[in-house]
């Protein structure tokens, strides 16, 4: 029987990412869910391996990066908009870069913490259901632009929006997901 204890630990090549999850709604782990945490992972190390080699003012760091993504409610979405945000709804995901880039120790190395990723579960399905999309790869392609705020990416202006929108198709088709803009930009044509 494998090792529990280190199925959870990143493999060399993942080295400098270490993604933790925390799992708020043990709805997380039921139907459509089912194994979505490391679904969850690779989506995050393929966001910031494709951030970090697209920011010129970036380089792999030195020290491992840690980021937590928390899975969650539209309760507590709501919530989280409503004290950082001024919005009183749930959204999708919710990014919060930690920009003083503080370290700690973990296991006797340094790690960065670079920030966290929170997504709602009710807000994802409803979503992925109106748009006909697997629940699954709306997930990654919303934990790919959760972590490309982390690392500075923006979508305030329309050039910032086109930057972090073709990073994100580009991490996706890696990924093995379809373009959620494709259908968009085809509306914008006509």
């Amino acid at each position: 029987m494998p090792d529990q204890s280190s199925a959870n630990k990143p493999s060399e090549d993942e080295r400098t990412l270490l993604v933790e999850i925390v799992a708020e709604q043990s709805d997380w782990e039921k139907g459509a869910w089912d194994g979505v945490q490391a679904d969850i992972r690779h989506a995050a190390i393929a966001a910031f391996h494709a951030g970090i080699g697209a920011r010129n003012d970036m380089s792999a760091p030195e020290a491992d990066i840690e980021i937590s993504i928390r899975l969650t409610d539209d309760k507590e979405m709501r919530n989280l908009n409503a004290q950082w945000r001024s919005i009183d709804r749930p959204t999708n995901v919710l990014s919060f870069p930690n920009w003083d880039a503080v370290s700690e120790p973990f296991n006797g190395e340094v790690v960065i913490l670079l920030g966290d990723v929170v997504l709602a579960r009710q807000t994802i399905e409803a979503e992925a259901d109106e748009a006909n999309l697997s629940p699954v790869n709306h997930v990654k392609h919303l934990v790919v632009h959760g972590v490309l705020h982390l690392l500075g990416f923006d979508h305030e202006t329309e050039e910032e929006a086109d930057i972090m929108e073709s990073l994100e198709v580009k991490v996706l088709s890696n990924i093995g997901v379809a373009s959620p803009y494709k259908d968009r930009k085809k509306e914008n044509v006509i």
